[in-house]
Order: structure tokens, then sequence, then C-alpha cells
């Protein structure tokens, strides 16, 4: 596709010895050239018209765009950096601090004022590119390849940035190799696991801290609405949302609201006190009545030398994500222990086979808990919340472990969808063609813990001091008015 530059923008550029164009590798696209200026302006010259561009021409192009604004964002960042290093901190109290925001006080104000962002903004934007490149240069360099976006990379400097250096570098080699291949929601969880494999008692410590800090709030919201929020401990948020959940099921098919306006409105009966057998949760007489959903189902995956206290591997609340290893055994003091087992090689929960179209409730418990969440690549819908789809269609295919998988109403609609094709491949594997063509595959989970890097990250640069005899000179005189 290459091809469709124009030979006479390159002849020109090539007479006047500005670059040396080398002509492009047949199978080439857009998506998996290194971003670069030369990069920016090839593509821009063949996405031209984009109504002459092919379906999957146009897929390639928005990926290949996506990694030339992430180059442009990380060499902005370098910029910002060197800036900020040249604006020392003034007041004494920052004077020799290794605090990545350490800069002048007046640096926000420059750079806000150039690139019209409040000043607070600006303090944030300094104080991201100092850390790229004071203590996670790894990071830097993956997204000036195009191969991360600024909010991923926000991300890690977010989870990173209360932790000290080693730390922090720590944390950056375990999630970075599979960074580029993660959405938003995948990076987040595997960097809160990746925190609590490299700082195991921090992470206990930080998670005290916040359990002294769980609050509810109220809000108002547009249109005489308002919104109850409550920060809880995971465990009892899970189990309240399962249970809101299960007594939303009881209300039968036949009941016209959806299953959030269920949970709503069961909510603000069971608080109120207006819940009881003889009335509808809804404020009407709609017949429905909600039964008795048993006891909720809270599942904690921890290894087994965890639960004996010999070593503290992060372990995983399903349908929240990892937790610390105290608070995993702090929960099975006080429960009744649903034990999974997983396959030690593959981190994949063992077979489990059923030859009805139904899933019986042991084998629907077994897939949930083992997918986590929808198997479509990008999807973070939990699979407590989702159906359960047979990737061969029943009869043809069987109804067991291998040929199940959790899918959101959404995603279990678009498999069938015209020129979408979904199939399992070995080792659970399960990959999704589009129409255009592209294929993703969505990864079983994984309940092992974050293996060990397998590459050891540089030392990060020491910080350079500005040599007065190389700045520029500056007037500190006002000028005359």
């Amino acid at each position: 596709m290459f091809e469709t530059a124009a030979p006479p923008l390159r002849d020109e550029l090539a007479d006047l010895d500005l670059l040396t164009w080398p002509e492009p590798p047949p199978d080439r696209t857009w998506a998996d050239t290194a971003p670069s200026g030369i990069a920016a302006l090839e593509l821009d010259v063949d996405t031209g018209d984009p109504a002459c561009l092919s379906d999957a021409q146009l897929i390639d192009a928005m990926v290949g765009f996506e990694r030339q604004a992430a180059w442009a964002q990380a060499r902005q960042a370098r910029i910002v950096a060197e800036f900020a290093r040249r604006r020392p901190p003034d007041a004494k109290d920052m004077a020799g601090t290794d605090r990545t925001c350490a800069a002048s006080p007046y640096a926000p104000d420059e750079v806000g004022l150039a690139l019209h962002l409040s000043r607070w903004s600006a303090t944030g934007r300094i104080a991201q590119s100092r850390e790229l490149v004071e203590r996670l240069p790894e990071t830097l360099a993956l997204w000036q390849a195009g191969r991360l976006d600024e909010r991923r990379v926000a991300t890690i400097c977010d989870a990173t940035r209360n932790l000290p250096v080693d730390t922090a570098r720590a944390v950056q080699e375990r999630v970075l190799p599979r960074a580029p291949e993660q959405t938003l929601g995948q990076l987040k969880a595997a960097l809160a696991r990746a925190v609590i494999a490299a700082d195991p008692e921090g992470a206990a410590q930080r998670h005290t801290a916040a359990r002294r800090d769980r609050r509810v709030a109220v809000n108002p919201e547009p249109d005489g609405m308002a919104s109850l929020w409550a920060l809880l401990p995971a465990t009892d948020a899970v189990a309240a949302f399962g249970w809101l959940t299960r007594l939303a099921r009881g209300c039968g098919a036949q009941d016209p609201r959806s299953m959030d306006a269920r949970r709503a409105d069961l909510l603000a009966a069971l608080l109120t006190g207006r819940l009881t057998p003889a009335t509808d949760p809804g404020g009407a007489d709609t017949g429905p009545r909600p039964v008795s959903p048993g006891k909720p189902l809270v599942q904690v995956v921890m290894p087994f030398t965890t639960l004996l206290g010999a070593d503290q591997q992060p372990c995983e609340l399903v349908g929240h994500g990892p937790i610390t290893a105290e608070h995993a055994r702090e929960i099975a003091t006080d429960a009744t222990l649903h034990r999974l087992v997983y396959d030690p090689r593959s981190g994949t929960l063992l077979d489990y086979g059923r030859a009805t179209y139904r899933p019986p409730a042991g084998l629907a418990d077994h897939v949930r808990a083992r997918d986590v969440r929808c198997r479509q690549p990008i999807c973070r819908r939990r699979a407590t919340d989702s159906e359960l789809d047979h990737l061969i269609p029943f009869p043809e295919g069987p109804t067991s472990e291998a040929n199940l998988a959790a899918g959101c109403s959404h995603d279990h609609h678009l498999k069938h969808s015209p020129g979408w094709q979904v199939r399992a491949l070995p080792d659970g594997v399960i990959e999704w063609i589009t129409p255009t063509g592209h294929r993703y595959r969505s990864q079983p989970y994984d309940y092992r813990a974050d293996p060990e890097p397998t590459w050891t990250a540089r030392p990060p640069p020491s910080p350079v001091r500005p040599d007065p005899a190389r700045l520029p000179e500056r007037d500190d005189d006002p000028p005359p008015f």
C-alpha cells in the first residue's frame, strides 16, 4: 500500500538530499511502521483521500496515526522534562530534593501559558514528563516507539509515583512486556498485581490505611436524580453487588425493568426499609417479587503456599482483581471456602465437562471463575454478569468446559454478526476475526503470579545539572513599559 505515495514527492526530497528514503518491504503496512517524522509524511500522503482506501487499509491507517500521535507526545514529554530541568527550584525547602516535580514554582506557568493549560494541568504534565525521563525511561522509549498511548503511560506513572524508585522500576519491568497489547483496564489490573508482587508489605500497609477511609456519600445529579456512592473493602463491595444481582434475577424474566434498574430499586428498597415479601421494590404493583438469593458467591483464588503463610504472592478476588496475601488470608479465616484448583503449568482452572445444552450450576460457576471476564479481547465485563456462549453452536459443539466461554450480551450478538468469526485455539486461546480479516486473540486468564521479568532495565540516568555556560543568557530585569 505504500506504493500509493506520490513518487514525485519522494524524488524531490531525495534530490534535496534531506533524507535517504529506503524502499519499503512489500508486506509492510502503516500499522507496523515505526513512527517518525518521515513516516508521518508518508502516512499523510498515502491517506490523503480516505475514500480510496479499503476497509483493511482504514484500520491500518487508524493504527498508524495512533502510533504517530504517541511518538509526538513522547517527544514532547522529553522537551517538557528538559525545560523543567532548566528551571531549578527556587524555594529553599525544595533545594536538593529528589522529588520528580522539583522545579521552579513558576515553570508550570510558562508551560501552561504556552500550551493553554491550567497551572494544575501544567504541573501534572511536568511531573509526568520528568518521572518518565528520570525514573521510567523504558516506558518513555516504548511510548516514543508508538507502542503505548498517553493514557496507558499515565496509568503506569500513576501506579508507581509514590513508590521508591527501585520498586517503581520493578513494577515497570513486570508490566511493560505485555502493556502494548493490553487495554487500559487490563493494564490497570496488571499494575495492581505487579505493585503487590514487588512490594507486598507496602501494599498491605496501603490497604490497611485505605480501609480506614471507607465511607458513603451522596451527590446531586441532573434531572432530579442523585448518586449514592460507597467506598468499601473489595470483598464487601463484590458480595453486595452479587446479592443485588441475584435478587434482581429473582424478579423474573417478565419484569420490564433492566437489570441495572432492578438493582437500583432493590438497593433503595433495602436501605429505606421498604422491601418486604409483600411489596415491589420498584414502587409499583407489577406482580414480580424478588426471591431469596441465597448466599452470594465470593471466590478468592490463592496459591496454597500463600494460604499457609509461606509467601506473599498476590491473590485474586474473582470479579474484582488482585488483593494482597494478608487480605486473602483474612477472608479465608472467616468464610466458607470455594476451592479453585488451577494448573500450575498454564495458570488456568482444570477441566470440567457436560453434554447438555444448558450448563449445570457447577459447570457454569467453573467457566465464569475460569474466564473472570468476557472473552472478547478488549471487554472488561465481569464473567459473573455475562452469558455462557457455545463457541461451536450446540448441538454440533458440546456443552463442555472447552466449548464454553463467558461473553457479555453485546459480544454474544457480535459473534453472530455477518463477517465475524470466533474460534477456539489450543491452550484455551480464543481468536476473534473481524470482517476486514484482522485477527485478535483472547488469552485465558492466568491465575499464577506474574512471571519474573525476563529482561533487566538499565538504571535510570543520573540527573544532569544545567551547565550555566551552555544556557542562553536571561535578562531578569523587567522590560520597560
